[in-house]
C-alpha cells in the first residue's frame, strides 16, 4: 500500500504554550513613542464619539425631524468627522513608523550581542528576513489589535448604553449572538495563527534560498544546473503558493460564517422588532434609531473579533522574533583591559559545536607574546575554531584559555577582542570604498598611516589604479576585487587596527609566489613586537615559524621550533618533504 505523503503546512488548532507570555514580553524592549500613542488614543476615542453623534443625527433626520438646527448640527459633525479621520490617519502613519523604527534597531543590536554558537543553529539570512519583515509586529500588534480593540469595546460599550433605553428585549438579542461570534473568532484565529507561523517559515526559507541562489549564480551556470536551482526555489513557492490557498479559503469560510450569523440576528431583530411597533411598545424614531445603532454595535463587535483574527496571524511572527529576543546574549562585563599581552595558554580545552560530537578533544599549547606561531594540521582538524576559542568567538566547554597567566573569561569581551585582528582565508570585505573596508575597526587611522598600510601589502598600485582611487566602492562581498585583492586589504587591515595579536587563517592563499614572499617580511618584522598566528596546512610558513602547534585527531601532536618538532612529527616530516620536493 503507497504510503500518505504528509503536508508539512498542515494547519493546526492547538497552539503552543507559552506564546503569549513571549509575545507580551517585547514590548518593553521597543522603546514605544509614548507621547504619540496617547495623541494618537485621544484622536480615535474622540472619532469614536463624533461617529455616536453624527448617526443619532442621521437617525433622527430619518425620523422625520428636518429643522434646520438638525441638519445644521450634522452637516457640522460630518465635517468634524473628516478632519479628525485624516488627522488620524497622519498620526498613526507617523507612530507605527517610529514603532517600526525603534524596533527594528533593537533587533539589529539584539543579532550583533548573540554569540556565534546561535548561528551556528540558526541561518544569518533568517535573521534578516526577521529584521526586515517581522519587526513589525509589535506595530501592527498595537496599531491594528491593541488601540483598535479598545476604541471597538469603547465604541460597543457607548452605543449599547444608547440602544439599552430604547428596548431591553432588543438590546438582550444582540448581545445572545456575541458568544458565537467569539467562537467562530476564536476557531479562525488559532487556525490562521497556522498559518502565519508557517509563512513565516516559507519566506524566510525562501529570502536564504534566493540569496543563495544569486551569490552563487556563476556556480550554477559553470555546472549547467540553473535549471535545477530553480525547481529547488520553486519547491519553496509552490508551498507558498499552497498556504496562500489555504488562507484564502479560511478568510472564506470565516466571512461567510460571521455573514450567516448576521442575517440569522438581524431576521430576528426585524420579526421582534415589527412584533413591538405593532404592539405601539416602542416609537418609529425608537425603531429607525435602534436599528441604525444596532448595526454600529455589530460592526464594532465584527471588528473586535477581526482585531482577534489580525493578532493571531500577527503572532506567528511575533513568535520568530521572541526566538532572536529570548536567545541568550554574549557575557560582555569584565575587568577592563587597555593592553593586553603575554603569551596565550591553552590547558586541557575540550570543544564542539555539537556537544557530543567534539572537533578538539584535549588540547594544551602556548602562543607566544611575540613571535611568529604556525598551527598546521589538515583540512579540518579544527584550526580555526582553536583561533575561534582564542578570540573569544566560542567558549570551550572544558578547560582554560589564559593570557599572560590571567583566564580570558575574566576580561571585558570587546576590550578583549579589540586586541585580537583576523585575516579569514576568504577575505571578507563589506560594500563601501576601499578606504572605509581598511580602516573599520580603527576610523582614526590618518591618510599617511592608510597609504604605509597599502604599501606594505602591496595593495598601493592598484587600489590607485581604479577608478576613483580609496574611495572606490566596492560591491557586496568585494566581487568586483580578485581573491589576492580581497586578502591584501584585509591584511592591511589587520596591519591597522593596532591589534596585538594577528591571526591568519591561510593569509596567501590567493596569492602568487612573489607576493607571498613579500608579505612573509611583513609578518617576519610585525612578529618582533606582535603575537603573529599562521593557520596553514602547507609547507610554506615553515621557514616563516618560529614555532609550530600540531593539530591531530583533536589533539596537539607537535608543538616546539619547526625543525627541532619535524624530528618527531610524521605529517611534519611529510609537509618538510613536500617543500624539499617543491
Amino acid at each position: 500500500m503507497k504510503k500518505r505523503k504528509t503536508d508539512p503546512d498542515q494547519l493546526k488548532i492547538k497552539q503552543k504554550k507559552g506564546t503569549w507570555l513571549r509575545f507580551i514580553k517585547l514590548f518593553p524592549k521597543c522603546h514605544l513613542p509614548v507621547l504619540f500613542l496617547l495623541v494618537y488614543i485621544i484622536l480615535d476615542v474622540s472619532a469614536v464619539n463624533i461617529g455616536v453623534s453624527e448617526t443619532d443625527y442621521t437617525a433622527q433626520l430619518f425620523a422625520g425631524d428636518t429643522s434646520a438646527a438638525l441638519v445644521t448640527k450634522l452637516i457640522g459633525v460630518i465635517l468634524l468627522n473628516l478632519f479628525a479621520g485624516s488627522l488620524l490617519v497622519f498620526v498613526g502613519a507617523v507612530t507605527s513608523a517610529r514603532i517600526n523604527r525603534n524596533m527594528r534597531n533593537v533587533l539589529l543590536d539584539k543579532v550583533m550581542r548573540l554569540p556565534m554558537s546561535y548561528f551556528k543553529n540558526e541561518n544569518p539570512r533568517e535573521a534578516v528576513y526577521r529584521i526586515v519583515q517581522n519587526a513589525i509586529v509589535i506595530d501592527s500588534t498595537i496599531m491594528l489589535f491593541l488601540i483598535p480593540v479598545f476604541t471597538a469595546g469603547y465604541t460597543a460599550f457607548s452605543v449599547f448604553q444608547r440602544v439599552f433605553t430604547y428596548d431591553w428585549r432588543l438590546s438582550a438579542i444582540m448581545l445572545a449572538f456575541v458568544p458565537i461570534q467569539i467562537f467562530i473568532a476564536f476557531i479562525f484565529g488559532r487556525l490562521n495563527f497556522s498559518v502565519s507561523e508557517r509563512d513565516a517559515d516559507i519566506n524566510a526559507g525562501l529570502m536564504e534560498k534566493l540569496a543563495e541562489m544569486v551569490t552563487n549564480i556563476p556556480l550554477a551556470k559553470a555546472f549547467a544546473r540553473e535549471k535545477k536551482e530553480v525547481e529547488r526555489g520553486s519547491e519553496l513557492t509552490g508551498r507558498l503558493y499552497r498556504l496562500n490557498i489555504k488562507s484564502s479559503w479560511l478568510d472564506q469560510f470565516k466571512n461567510l460564517s460571521e455573514t450567516v450569523v448576521s442575517l440569522i440576528q438581524s431576521v430576528i431583530l426585524v420579526i421582534v422588532g415589527a412584533t413591538l411597533l405593532q404592539g405601539e411598545e416602542i416609537t418609529i424614531r425608537a425603531w429607525i434609531s435602534f436599528f441604525m445603532f444596532s448595526s454600529v454595535f455589530n460592526n464594532a463587535i465584527s471588528d473586535f473579533m477581526m482585531y482577534w483574527n489580525n493578532i493571531k496571524i500577527i503572532q506567528g511572527g511575533a513568535a520568530r522574533v521572541a526566538e532572536i529576543m529570548d536567545a541568550p546574549e554574549e557575557e560582555k562585563s569584565g575587568i577592563a583591559c587597555e593592553m593586553l599581552q603575554g603569551d596565550l595558554e591553552l590547558q586541557h580545552v575540550r570543544f564542539g559545536y555539537e556537544e557530543e560530537k567534539p572537533v578538539l578533544k584535549d588540547i594544551s599549547c602556548t602562543f607566544p607574546d611575540c613571535g611568529v606561531t604556525a598551527l598546521l594540521g589538515v583540512s579540518g582538524c579544527g584550526k580555526t575554531t582553536l583561533v575561534n576559542l582564542l578570540m573569544r568567538l566560542y567558549d570551550p566547554q572544558e578547560g582554560t584559555i589564559a593570557v599572560g597567566g590571567n583566564p580570558v573569561s575574566e576580561y571585558a569581551l570587546e576590550e578583549y577582542r579589540s586586541h585580537f585582528a583576523m585575516v579569514s582565508q576568504n577575505g571578507m570585505l563589506f560594500s563601501g570604498t576601499v578606504k572605509e573596508n581598511v580602516c573599520y575597526g580603527n576610523e582614526t587611522v590618518t591618510d599617511e598611516e592608510f597609504e604605509n598600510a597599502l604599501k606594505r601589502v602591496g595593495a598601493y598600485e592598484f587600489v590607485n589604479a581604479m577608478p576613483q582611487g580609496a574611495m572606490t566602492q566596492l560591491e557586496e562581498y568585494g566581487n568586483n576585487l580578485s581573491g589576492g585583492q580581497r586578502q591584501r586589504l584585509c591584511v592591511a587591515r589587520a596591519l591597522l587596527s593596532k591589534a596585538h595579536y594577528l591571526i591568519l587563517d591561510e593569509p596567501s592563499a590567493s596569492m602568487d609566489a612573489i607576493a607571498t614572499a613579500e608579505l612573509m617580511k611583513v609578518f617576519k618584522e610585525l612578529s618582533k613586537d606582535h603575537g603573529i598566528i599562521i593557520i596553514a596546512h602547507t609547507a610554506a610558513v615553515l621557514s616563516l615559524a618560529d614555532r609550530v602547534i600540531v593539530i591531530e585527531d583533536g589533539t596537539v601532536s607537535a608543538e616546539g621550533k619547526p625543525e627541532e618538532a619535524q624530528k618527531t612529527n610524521a605529517f611534519l616530516k611529510e609537509l618538510a618533504g613536500r617543500r624539499t620536493a617543491e
